[in-house]
């Protein structure tokens, strides 16, 4: 994943098959990179806060030590009691 525009990509692909979407990030201080999984309902909110918050080479703008690495639109269920 290189640009904000790949990033775009995997959201649009998500939304089409209204699934789930994992959004792999660097963390200052951790060796391993850190997966976040955004809920179908959410993807515009959450497209529209990565758009915002970091670069067009997906690097945080308040802190370059973080950067969006990968992503993925994910299909699964989540199981709750």
């Amino acid at each position: 994943m290189k640009s904000l525009e790949d990033l775009e990509k995997v959201f649009n692909e998500a939304k089409e098959n209204k699934c789930c979407i994992c959004v792999e990030v660097t963390i200052p201080g951790q060796d391993d990179t850190e997966l976040i999984i955004n809920k179908y309902e959410s993807l515009d909110n959450k497209l529209n806060y990565y758009k915002n918050t970091y670069n067009e080479n997906l690097i945080h703008k308040k802190c370059n030590d973080i950067k969006i690495v990968g992503a993925t639109a994910l299909d699964f269920v989540i199981q709750r009691d």
